[in-house]
């Protein structure tokens, strides 16, 4: 073993220690999921929004989106334009 990682010096290798391997891809799975989620949000907040402005009743889309019609109104109004679909 020579004293590298991937040819840098020991002190600057950014690999996890074999320890921490398993560790870090449950780390980067729960962020990309995460991610995921917050825009899985978005779009039911932006859908709920347009259902609103298309005429739908807002005990529906409540219903459906989980939102609270406080919630709903207060995006309606501060959300611009939506995207035709």
């Amino acid at each position: 073993m020579s004293g590298t990682c991937d040819g840098e010096e020991v002190g600057a290798c950014h690999h996890p220690p074999m320890e921490l391997v398993s560790l870090e891809l449950a780390v980067n799975r729960l962020r990309d999921a995460q991610e995921a989620l917050d825009a899985a949000r978005a779009d039911v907040e932006l859908e709920a929004v347009a259902a609103l402005r298309k005429g739908g009743a807002v005990d529906a889309i409540c219903d459906l989106s989980g939102l609270n019609p406080h919630d709903l109104v207060r995006l309606e109004k501060v959300t611009g334009p939506v995207p035709a679909n």
